[in-house]
């Protein structure tokens, strides 16, 4: 059977570039979650956002989810019940830190996911990939703005790193389940039970009494919730396919790609991006470049019996 040329290996770069892309949209997005996050809580926003994406996915599927094999759904709830908890530990976390340290302690999911990797899969990283994964995270450190870091050990930076651990734990499960499953298929699974998660947890808080900022659904939120679906939907498509390609722990260092265009896109906000920001990006350029080089082999000698 012919391959299609998107699976061949002359065509190595075409996943690293739809990640790229994804990455790109996510960065866009802070601006846009911050502005939300006035009128709103995480949860309600993370619910709406997904249940809407959710909504655009099907529209691609034409509404056939009869057609998802049973797998896929199971695939796609583990994938979910991973974002949903990394975006809940994440904002938990908010709560006691600074953005800066927040940003900081995040960032640990990068030399995190090829270590899991390895342990579970016994997938040792090459060493062109572990110096990329040192310079992307060395590049996400200086984006944190680590000079002005003051942490104190609270529940806050705990529950951070949790969901730096989540988030590499779902990068290397996605690409364990991405290539047996179809790609707008697993992306509506995801942020189908995502946003039922958060449904659930958005329920269990308010039965609770948390302290949840009630929403009011003014022009920017629900604009933001379009905008935001829309990324979403896009983006949980292009992970989908991609993943199938792109090992974990190399993932793991574009994804840190989302950091830089964040910067870049606040700076075009009016937003400061300090020496150390643009030496931080050019670290992570560098690491994503470390990481796809191809190290020559070694050609062993073979001396002829005589």
């Amino acid at each position: 059977m012919h391959k299609s040329t998107l699976e061949t290996h002359h065509q190595p770069m075409l996943p690293v570039l739809a990640l790229l892309l994804a990455t790109f949209f996510w960065g866009s997005s802070f601006i846009t979650v911050g502005s939300a996050l006035e009128y709103t809580n995480p949860l309600t926003l993370v619910m709406l956002r997904f249940a809407a994406g959710a909504f655009f996915v099907l529209l691609m599927l034409k509404g056939c989810i009869a057609d998802i094999p049973a797998r896929t759904w199971k695939a796609g709830a583990a994938c979910a019940f991973l974002i949903y908890l990394g975006y809940t530990t994440n904002a938990a976390g908010l709560m006691t830190l600074q953005s800066s340290e927040s940003g900081f302690l995040t960032a640990l999911y990068v030399p995190i996911t090829p270590l899991l990797v390895w342990v579970v899969f016994g997938k040792p990283p090459a060493k062109n990939a572990v110096l990329g994964v040192l310079m992307a995270f060395a590049g996400l450190i200086l984006l944190a703005n680590p000079f002005t870091l003051s942490f104190s050990n609270n529940w806050g930076e705990w529950v951070t790193i949790l969901s730096a651990f989540l988030s590499a734990v779902e990068i290397m499960v996605v690409g364990r389940v991405a290539p047996g499953t179809q790609a707008r298929q697993l992306a509506f699974t995801q942020l189908f039970f995502t946003a039922l998660f958060a449904a659930v947890g958005l329920g269990i808080a308010e039965a609770a009494d948390l302290p949840l900022k009630e929403t009011t659904f003014n022009a920017t939120v629900m604009g933001a919730v379009l905008w935001l679906a829309i990324i979403v939907a896009f983006v949980q498509v292009l992970l989908s396919w991609a993943q199938r390609y792109v090992p974990a722990g190399r993932a793991a260092v574009i994804f840190a790609m989302e950091s830089v265009f964040a910067a870049i896109i606040g700076w075009f906000a009016g937003e400061s991006l300090g020496t150390a920001g643009v030496l931080g990006g050019a670290l992570i350029v560098g690491g994503i470049l470390c990481g796809e080089l191809k190290l020559p082999r070694r050609k062993t000698v073979r001396k002829s019996a005589s």
